[in-house]
């Protein structure tokens, strides 16, 4: 293993290299921290410290790994990453490569994590200040407020945020007390892995014996686990008992929870519950203007850009960071000081498309704005005339409806006194027309954010 372990080290070290002289920011704040595991034909596999890490770096530097893997020694590497790993040291202070272990060492199952987030760069808003308080008080006073914490609310608008908060502080200003911060998918991968090596559960429970605090992310990936769930019931009722610290978030309330035995649940319910939201507006713009100061790429992104993100992307504030590091890295690389929106709308395509779907456009919606776009009425949109100047809108209509809504051709016929065809014929055609027409193109790019906002 050591003889592959080097050989994939060298492979990285050579892309690293490549990425560095592209981008000294973007190796500072991603690739350096990254480890070569392991090489096995074409695939390097490469370690990465957390989830929210490994998916940032796929979504957002994919593309750029995978280039600077083309060509190593007259050979090319695919790559994939795993996560749990700590971060590489720096160059300098790397131990030599004939003092390293055999084989890749595993995280030990109780650790504390590289801090990524803290209290004081959560941006508090409406939506989210229960849960910041109730989560600091816990942090502040771990097992005598609020035992157990369950916080809940939909992916990517700061759950996991808040748990590493929590590991933080009570690691920082509690050093003698033992922190497990795991996923729930995490917590099953042992569980299993210890069941496949024919070991019994009594050690999957003592890895729990010692905890005095215990923070689970994403808890409602028990469901229909239940062999685990009577584990971790008695888990959680040892260590409720003994007055440690129990923190655990999920995309439901308890009692929302399907798949869940109801002990557990209510065992859920007994401490403090509390919702969290998707910052609105104003605490997104914060989130971008601080994230551009510390990310320091340059050039910056201006605040028009910053403000376009604020507004367009509201689902998701994981979605909301991989937008802005995807337009730091375009700025930054193609040496772009004035990123336009029209640019910033091109390389967010796909994210600002999704962003649509999740809103539930009305098809009335459509059609009232495209008619006052292109100055018709309503009901020249659903009326016969076949003018072009009445034909055209009425087509961007439909060509909108099927883009931005979850209707079925048959349903959006409906709304303009059409058949199926009709709307298939727009959503192949406009598309068409846009590639040759710039007018049309830029009046639909128009159309579309005024409809996402």
């Amino acid at each position: 293993m050591r003889a592959e372990t080097f050989r994939a080290g060298e492979i990285w070290d050579i892309a690293v290299s490549s990425l560095k002289s592209r981008s000294e920011s973007l190796y500072r704040q991603w690739f350096s921290q990254m480890t070569a595991l392991s090489v096995v034909d074409d695939l390097l596999t490469i370690g990465v410290s957390d989830d929210f890490f490994r998916d940032m770096v796929i979504d957002n530097y994919g593309d750029l790994i995978q280039h600077a893997l083309e060509n190593i020694n007259g050979k090319s590497y695919r790559f994939e990453l795993q996560s749990g790993v700590p971060p590489r040291q720096l160059p300098d202070a790397e131990p030599p490569v004939a003092s390293q272990p055999d084989t890749v060492p595993t995280p030990a199952p109780l650790k504390r994590r590289k801090q990524l987030f803290s209290f004081d760069n959560f941006i508090c808003g409406n939506s989210n200040r229960h849960a910041y308080a109730m989560a600091r008080s816990a942090a502040e006073a771990p097992g005598e407020c609020y035992n157990p914490l369950f916080i809940y609310g939909t992916n990517g608008i700061g759950k996991t945020h808040l748990l590493q908060a929590i590991a933080g502080k009570i690691s920082a200003e509690r050093p003698e007390m033992l922190i497990r911060n795991v996923t729930c998918d995490e917590m099953l991968n042992d569980y299993y892995d210890l069941l496949t090596h024919h070991r019994g559960t009594a050690e999957f429970r003592a890895g729990f014996r010692d905890v005095d605090v215990l923070l689970i992310d994403d808890i409602h990936r028990l469901a229909k686990k239940t062999a685990l769930q009577e584990e971790f019931f008695n888990i959680f009722n040892i260590l409720y008992q003994q007055g440690k610290q129990i923190v655990l978030t999920s995309d439901r309330q308890p009692c929302e929870l399907s798949g869940i035995d109801r002990r557990l649940s209510s065992r859920f319910e007994q401490g403090m519950t509390c919702q969290i939201g998707m910052p609105e507006y104003e605490q997104r713009l914060v989130i971008l203007r601080m994230w551009r100061q510390m990310h320091l790429t340059n050039p910056a992104l201006p605040d028009r850009i910053l403000e376009f993100l604020a507004e367009n992307i509201s689902s998701s504030v994981r979605r909301l960071k991989g937008c802005f590091l995807r337009l730091s890295a375009y700025a930054e690389m193609s040496g772009t000081e004035d990123l336009s929106i029209n640019e910033a709308e091109d390389l967010l395509h796909a994210q600002l498309t999704e962003e649509s779907l999740s809103r539930d456009i009305r098809p009335e919606t459509i059609q009232q704005t495209v008619a006052n776009h292109f100055g018709i009425t309503l009901g020249d949109m659903v009326g016969k005339c076949r003018a072009r100047h009445v034909a055209d809108p009425r087509m961007v209509a439909m060509y909108l409806c099927r883009k931005l809504t979850r209707l079925s051709s048959n349903e959006i016929g409906e709304f303009f006194g059409r058949t199926h065809a009709n709307v298939l014929h727009a959503a192949k055609t406009i598309p068409e027309r846009c590639a040759d027409d710039d007018m049309l193109r830029r009046s639909l790019m128009q159309l579309e954010r005024q409809l996402q906002k």
